[in-house]
């Protein structure tokens, strides 16, 4: 029996792209972004270590820190940011769960002209 972790680049993808509006790029040299609006509301390592970025609200952000393998994010962790360390410590549903979190959080902040242009809002 073979140890498959609760996540991997292909189902992060999956996940993301499934969002309405949601666009991925390779950012900042080879992390992988996943925005909307032009706002990231996820980022993950292409190369290397595991390492995935999320927007959470307060609660969220006091919570998941509490856990092992997610930390605050180095210079966003002031706006409720986190980096997920370990692929294994949430589990799937979590991770669609936070990752729709951190989408729906980024997607109300949009401004009204970048809604009207992405059709979210009528004119």
């Amino acid at each position: 029996m073979s140890f498959q972790p609760a996540m991997n680049l292909e189902l992060l993808r999956e996940i993301c792209l499934a969002l309405p509006f949601a666009t991925e790029d390779v950012k900042y040299g080879s992390d992988l972004c996943f925005s909307v609006g032009n706002k990231i509301f996820c980022g993950t390592r292409i190369e290397g270590p595991f390492r995935t970025g999320l927007k959470c609200d307060e609660n969220d952000f006091i919570e998941l820190t509490e856990r092992s393998g997610i930390v605050p994010m180095p210079r966003l962790s002031a706006t409720f940011w986190v980096r997920i360390e370990d692929d294994t410590v949430l589990t799937v549903k979590e991770w669609e769960y936070y990752i729709r979190k951190s989408y729906e959080q980024i997607l109300t902040r949009l401004p009204m002209k970048t809604k009207k242009s992405l059709g979210i809002i009528d004119e």
